[in-house]
């Protein structure tokens, strides 16, 4: 649907205060409590408002900009399954046969149980083969059984073992047991982990060419994304990484910064770009594929419908470092996981978000939904440590609030105006 003229113009203002009030420093503060913030929200059509508030780095204090480039993190992964629903679509892959079909490294990736290593980050018992095959299906829905030391306390301890391979410094030294084994029999339960850093090395070995280079074939280019690249050669407008200290303060991360021009293009983490082109890239799904902005069909209409679908089995469940909200949280239902690198949303929220809403996330409190019923996505980029940070999760939930509240009203006011012709 359409947010009338009066309605989407208040809603500008509000959400164009929240931006400003959570970047500005309060009497009493040192420091704003985010220090960026390039917040967008779009329809299937264009960008209803794309702003910029905040400063680059507090230290310089340095005026962000809309145009201003982000890590994405995690929403690096919706570019990654999505290139492979393109080799999908080609008839190039099958998602339910053996990885090792295209990419025979995998099948040396042994599984090992729970608490199996021990606090030096040395294996208790030697890893064992597993006795499922891993899929590409399973790779992008998160249920190949691999996780991340944020989430689980044994790729905790084989981080900490050798840091020098890590997911800031990646290699394919990284794709070992060493660092990143099965935590389950593939295909047994859903698991957040490097299932998308794999399914990358897939689409390099079928596509013969670097994901980086591919995802710009498919999907960068004939969307008009230029900004995305797994490789930043000039980072003077990079949106710097901070993280909030014990006092709610906040400081640049001199000591943690990303890797700019990776040895291995990571498909779960490792791409950059701005804001406005992820929104172009959201409004793909509000076309069934195609982009109003370049005016082409990047996918098919039945690739698209296809992949929007739920593809996680009814007895999975996702969960978050062992939480799993369905089981805790009384008519929860558990949300769906569907084949474009995003969950879906099986409960209506409090903000107004929608059953059937798709939506995922970045590790330094980057957030979006794509919500195909209304017509409507939202993209809230930050660069902020920890992650979950409190102040950016709650003024991410009054953005969207705010964004529901005027597609209600909207909605409200087109019938009222359709009551009085009648």
């Amino acid at each position: 649907m359409s947010l009338t003229d009066s309605k989407k113009r208040q809603m500008i203002r509000s959400v164009d205060q929240i931006l400003t009030d959570v970047t500005s420093i309060k009497k009493g503060n040192k420091t704003p409590r985010i220090n960026a913030v390039i917040a967008g929200i779009c329809d299937d059509k264009e960008n209803i408002y794309l702003e910029a508030k905040g400063t680059r780095n507090v230290d310089t204090g340095v005026p962000a900009q809309v145009d201003d480039i982000l890590a994405y993190f995690s929403c690096t992964k919706t570019f990654t399954v999505m290139a492979m629903m393109k080799l999908y679509e080609e008839g190039k892959v099958n998602l339910d046969i053996p990885v090792k079909t295209y990419l025979p490294l995998i099948e040396t990736i042994g599984l090992i149980d729970k608490g199996g290593v021990d606090k030096n980050g040395e294996f208790k018992v030697p890893p064992r083969k597993p006795q499922n095959d891993i899929t590409l299906r399973q790779l992008a829905i998160h249920t190949a059984g691999f996780s991340y030391a944020f989430m689980n306390r044994d790729y905790m301890a084989l981080a900490m073992k050798n840091r020098e391979v890590s997911t800031m410094n990646p290699t394919m030294d990284y794709f070992k047991t060493s660092k990143m084994p099965l935590l389950h029999e593939p295909g047994s339960r859903w698991m957040y982990g490097h299932n998308t850093d794999w399914l990358g090395l897939v689409i390099e070995k079928v596509a013969g060419m670097s994901l980086d280079a591919y995802m710009k074939q498919v999907i960068f280019d004939p969307i008009g994304m230029t900004t995305c690249s797994f490789h930043i050669h000039d980072q003077s407008n990079v949106i710097k990484l901070h993280r909030r200290l014990e006092d709610k303060s906040i400081k640049l991360m001199k000591k943690y910064d990303m890797n700019f021009d990776p040895e291995v293009d990571m498909g779960g983490q490792g791409c950059f770009g701005s804001v406005g082109d992820f929104m172009k890239f959201m409004r793909i799904f509000l076309n069934e594929g195609f982009s109003p902005d370049s005016g082409v069909q990047v996918f098919r209409k039945l690739t698209m419908k296809y992949a929007l679908q739920n593809h996680l089995p009814l007895e999975m469940h996702l969960e978050f470092g062992g939480f799993v909200p369905s089981k805790v949280i009384p008519g929860f239902k558990s949300d769906g996981f569907s084949l474009t690198g995003n969950a879906i949303c099986s409960n209506p929220l409090p903000t107004g978000r929608p059953e059937g809403t798709l939506y995922w996330g970045g590790l330094a409190n980057l957030y979006y939904w794509i919500d195909i019923e209304n017509k409507i996505a939202g993209y809230w980029g930050s660069q902020m440590f920890p992650y979950m940070d409190i102040p950016s999760m709650m003024n991410f939930a009054k953005f969207e609030y705010t964004v529901y509240a005027a597609v209600r009203a909207s909605k409200a006011e087109q019938k009222r105006k359709k009551r009085t012709k009648l």
